[in-house]
Parts: structure tokens; sequence; C-alpha cells
């Protein structure tokens, strides 16, 4: 099925018509932020638009994108208390995403997909900055949406097939960093809400795309921690943080750093071995069969509880390793190494839960990681990275002997 939308080119009246589009999507993108970034969540449709302070319904004019803002000069027309400049902010920033899109490929289905992309990672990294929450109405959503732009859009740029294992693969890796990192680190790392982020992201742009996101999305992170780090922050026992949070923080870096090491010194001693496809085919059916298993969580009537809760994705890889395309020796015993040693380590580590609040996770130092994800998601967006990278990866595939 092909959705045929004609490609009217770069004319300017049609780039401002997108741009004008993406301010009133933008207005709708601030609602969505507020009322699904909050708990408990919000209808989107009732009540209309209002006041938060004073409850006073918008006039129509207020609504009207930018202008609306500026007219009332950021202030309620009711109660005059300021009105957030997020909200100006958002629209014009979404209206310059929508714009360049129409500028860069046309006022066509790829300007389209382009821009559904941008706007839901926006939407995201601001309901995770403001409040650690990646809503599964923007995510899963989203990876619905990428699912039918593959249909309609006949598979370019990206297939149907390749959405369903990008988004399985982005799932699954993201799914079994958190687990390993909590088992290695003792403490809580990464939400289900991540996983579900780079499972829309491996749905709108390949799998192939989902290791580039995540190492510029760590090192956006890495960023955001300095600066954190050097933020004046209120004493634990007053800010409700969790004791001790700091030296736990670093620990888990230097933990995770050495696991790190260890991964890479398996993968070169596979290669000296001559391993070292049949190492990544074995590596790439375990984060696929943990991205299933992330997925079908969704239809169970309620999760593994406990600590096996923690394993319950290494297990399915260890599965995924052992099956693949055969149960090969090698990928036997490599399956089964990974479920035991899985359930040795998670009967013998406890795990520091997370804050609760907010406000509790900031003081703790925690960062909202889909921020940098989603940051880096759109940033290798705009630069039009993604061809190239899966370019790449064919090569390195070919190259490696992986089929």
């Amino acid at each position: 099925m092909t959705l045929e939308l004609p490609n009217l080119g770069r004319e300017p009246v049609l780039v401002a018509y997108a741009g004008v589009l993406g301010a009133m999507i933008g207005s709708f993108l601030n609602v969505c932020i507020l009322r699904w970034g909050a708990e408990p969540k919000q209808s989107v449709v009732r009540p209309p638009s209002r006041c938060p302070n004073c409850g006073r319904g918008l006039r129509w004019f207020e609504n009207v994108p930018i202008v609306g803002w500026l007219a009332l000069r950021g202030r309620c027309g009711g109660c005059r208390e300021r009105i957030s400049p997020q909200y100006p902010l958002i629209e014009l920033g979404t209206a310059v995403l929508w714009a360049f899109m129409a500028w860069r490929h046309g006022f066509g289905i790829e300007a389209l997909r382009g821009a559904a992309f941008a706007t839901l990672l926006l939407g995201i990294a601001m309901t995770d900055a403001r409040a650690y929450i990646i809503p599964h109405e923007f995510s899963i959503g989203g990876a619905v949406i990428a699912l039918g732009f593959a249909v309609v859009s006949n598979g370019v740029p990206v297939t149907l097939p390749d959405a369903l294992l990008g988004a399985g693969f982005g799932a699954g890796l993201v799914l079994l960093i958190g687990e390993i990192s909590e088992l290695v680190a003792g403490q809580e790392a990464m939400g289900g809400g991540d996983c579900a982020l780079m499972g829309m992201v491996g749905a709108f742009c390949g799998w192939e795309a989902i290791i580039p996101v995540v190492g510029v999305g760590a090192g956006i992170s890495v960023v955001l921690f300095i600066i954190a780090t050097l933020r004046p922050r209120a004493p634990a026992e007053d800010s409700g943080a969790v004791s001790g949070a700091p030296g736990l923080r670093l620990g888990m870096l230097v933990k995770l750093l050495l696991a790190g090491g260890l991964a890479i010194a398996a993968m070169a001693a596979a290669m000296r071995l001559g391993m070292f496809g049949a190492v990544l085919r074995a590596a790439f059916d375990g984060v696929l069969a943990a991205g299933a298993i992330y997925y079908a969580s969704f239809l169970l009537p309620s999760a593994v509880e406990g600590r096996w809760l923690r394993v319950v994705g290494l297990l399915a890889a260890a599965v995924g390793i052992a099956a693949g395309a055969g149960f090969s020796p090698m990928r036997l015993v490599a399956g089964v190494l990974l479920a035991s040693s899985s359930v040795w380590i998670a009967r013998r580590v406890v795990i520091v839960e997370s804050p609760e609040t907010a406000e509790a996770l900031s003081d703790a130092g925690y960062l909202p990681f889909g921020v940098g994800l989603s940051l880096a998601a759109g940033l290798l967006a705009l630069l039009g990275a993604y061809p190239g990278i899966r370019t790449a990866t064919a090569e390195f595939l070919q190259l490696a002997g992986v089929r």
C-alpha cells in the first residue's frame, strides 16, 4: 500500500504553511506535555485550555499560537499570573521543525514523517525533563505511527519489517542495558519509558540507528550529569534525597565502565578466534528476544514482581541467544551461562530503589536519560545521518560475515 501525496517542492509559501501548521500542532503538544507528563495523567481533550492558577477558560484568540501569549504579555487575562514562556517556545520550536522538514524534503509524505518524529521527540524530552516521565502515548503511540508510515510510504526509507526489527531491537537493548546496570551497580538505572522511547526511534529509523543514538545520548547525558553535579543542591536530609546517592552514582559509573571493558575484551577475543560474526548474530537475537518480552509485558495481567523482574529481559536474551537460527552448541552454552549467572546474581544483589517523586529524583542527582536519547535521535535526524548509518552498518556486517 502506498499513500501518494503530491510533492510540491520547496516553495516558500508552502514552507511557511508548514510552519503555521507546526505552530498549531505545537499548541496541542503543550497540552499533551502538561497533562500526560504528570501523575495522575489527565485527558488532553477535557477540560478545555484554562489558566492553571485561577481556572479561567481561554478565549479563542488567546489560544492562537505564539500570538496569544504575546497579546497577553505573558500573563493570564483573569488573575494576571505569569504564563510560562514554555508555551510560545514549544509552539515556535515545533513551527521551525515542520518548516525545516518541508524545506528539506518538499511538501510530501517524507516531510510529514520527519516532522511527526521530531515533534514526538520534543514532547518526550520535555516531559522527561520536567517530571522524569516518558508517556507511552508519545513513545508507544509514536512507534505505531512509525509502523503506519512504513506501510503507507511503501518502505521509503524504512520498510515495515525494518520498522518492526527496529522497535524490538531498540526496546530490547535498553532493557538489557538497564538490567545489567542494575545488577552490576546495585542501583536502579533506567525505566521502562526509555525502552519504549528507543523502540519508537528504531521503528522510525531502523534498528541500525539504535546503537549510535544510545552512544550519542550517553555523551549528552554525561554533559547533563556534570552540569547537575555542579549545580547547588539542598542537603539530603532536607530534600528527601536518597542517603548516600552521590557515592552510589560514582560507584555505578566505575562498575559500568568495568563491565563495558569486559564486553569489549570479549568481542576482541571473538575476533581473534574467528567467531565475531557468530557472536554478533547471537547478540542480535538475544536483544530481539528481550525486546519481544518487553512488548509482551503490556499484554500480561501483572508483571513479574520483585527481583525476578530485573532479570526477565536477560532470561529472554538467553533464550534468544540459545535458539536463534538453531540450537548450536556454542549458542546453547552461552544461553545457559547467561541465564544461570543472571539468576545467581539476582538472588544476591540488593537493588537501591530510586525515589518516587521528581523533586527527590532531582535532589538525589538522577538524570532523565530520555532527554539525552531524545536530543541525540533528533540531532542525528536533523543532520540527515540515518541513511549513512544504515549503509555503513550493512557494509560492516558484510565484512564481519553476518548474514
